[in-house]
């Protein structure tokens, strides 16, 4: 048995054992990649925690610590009390709007998942609205929109193929996914029972409907003017997500009296920053030792473009559900460039089913938005529930979805 092979195994194991024993994943997976490091690639400490996702960490604390400020003064339900208006007092179109938003966003620049997270965490506190409903319509919002041509996702492809010389049309792939991601939400609106809202309403002008908000309007509007901030240091100067939160909670702490204080650095969601950070510390170990590459040598060895086609639809689909989004497409065109160049396989085809399937696991709770995601609604779920449907979500997703895609794209 191959080193590698053993990496994959222990990958495998890091999400069973969990199962059987109900450990936090991320302890399991520090101990796996302890072991493992150690003991088969005889790895020192440094080259084991080389891959310790210290951006992730730092936008997980920094974005539930401005999130934990926001419930704690009232700006979380204030803002959500404002935009209830916009459905017209009709529940079902509360996931619409969220979905809506999120693809405008995202198509246009970096999106607002994070702050969308946090009015769906209203919405979930409130009208008791499903968890994961929420977050496939804010996530596959998000993620339909990411590649249009300007925004993040698409620039960052488009750069690779112009580099690698490869023939693609951009439009073609963004509206390819766009329309993927608009059928895969109607359907899972309906699977996880957002039918069930129709003919319900709420008072959309009523401030009786909320009446748990405190009366803090200094604190609120200076929270207000922090997400503002956010939104603008991430859009405008680039500025990393986790910085930027973490600089504006310090500011809003200053103003915060000492009580909530606490209360906000307590609310940090310290178990999904110990799982996330376990798991994508071993995941980076296993692809510094070439695991990876190796599973994907492996299935090139089967001969029939296609085929080969489908293995890489199915290769970023699992790797996204373990990592960043944005990490697995700067491997997803130079996968597929010897492909394409050679002609074996049309460009753009390839490339549409292979964003599809990168971005259809990113509801995982162990990718950025995933992960971000159930962080942020923490304090209004039962987490441990949440992240078991999330689970259960991504393993159906990426069974079936990016064969969906490769056949629709690829094939056809």
């Amino acid at each position: 048995m191959t080193p590698e092979l053993l990496l994959i195994i222990g990958l495998a194991a890091i999400f069973i054992i969990p199962i059987a024993t109900d450990l936090n994943v991320g302890v399991v997976a520090f101990v796996v990649a302890i072991l493992l490091g150690t003991l088969l690639l005889d790895y020192s400490a440094k080259e084991i925690l080389a891959g310790f996702p210290g951006q992730m960490f730092i936008l997980i604390v920094g974005i539930t610590l401005l999130v934990a400020i926001a419930q704690s003064n009232g700006t979380v339900e204030w803002i959500v009390l404002k935009l209830l208006a916009l459905a017209g007092g009709k529940l079902i179109l509360l996931p619409w709007l969220l979905f809506i938003t999120a693809f405008v966003a995202s198509s246009l620049g970096p999106g607002a998942a994070p702050i969308l997270f946090v009015i769906g965490a209203g919405f979930i506190k409130k009208f008791k609205l499903n968890p994961l409903l929420v977050a496939a319509m804010i996530i596959h919002g998000a993620q339909s929109g990411a590649y249009s041509p300007i925004a993040p996702y698409g620039v960052v492809i488009n750069q690779l193929a112009t580099d690698l010389s490869i023939s693609y049309s951009p439009l073609s792939v963004y509206l390819g996914t766009v329309g993927f991601h608009i059928v895969l939400v109607l359907a899972v609106f309906f699977l996880l029972g957002g039918y069930k809202l129709r003919g319900l309403t709420f008072a959309s002008n009523s401030e009786t409907a909320f009446s748990s908000v405190p009366d803090n309007s200094k604190m609120r509007y200076l929270t207000l003017a922090g997400f503002a901030a956010l939104l603008a240091s991430v859009i405008a100067l680039n500025i990393h997500l986790g910085f930027a939160a973490l600089v504006i909670s310090f500011i809003l702490l200053l103003f915060t009296p000492k009580e909530q204080r606490t209360e906000s650095v307590n609310n940090i969601a310290w178990p999904i920053v110990l799982v996330i950070s376990g798991v994508l510390t071993y995941v980076n170990m296993i692809q510094k030792a070439g695991a990876i590459d190796w599973l994907a040598n492996q299935v090139s060895q089967v001969g029939s473009p296609e085929l080969i086609g489908l293995f890489l639809c199915y290769l970023v689909s699992i790797v996204t559900g373990v990592a960043s989004t944005i990490g697995t497409i700067g491997m997803l065109v130079p996968l597929s460039a010897p492909f394409i160049i050679t002609g074996d396989l049309e460009g753009t085809g390839l490339i549409t089913a292979m964003a599809i399937s990168a971005a259809i696991s990113d509801i995982s709770p162990f990718s950025t938005w995933g992960a971000l995601f159930l962080a942020t609604v923490a304090s209004v779920v039962d987490k441990d529930a949440v992240l078991r449907s999330q689970l259960i979500y991504t393993a159906i997703a990426v069974c079936f979805l990016p064969a969906l895609a490769w056949f629709l794209f690829v094939i056809i």
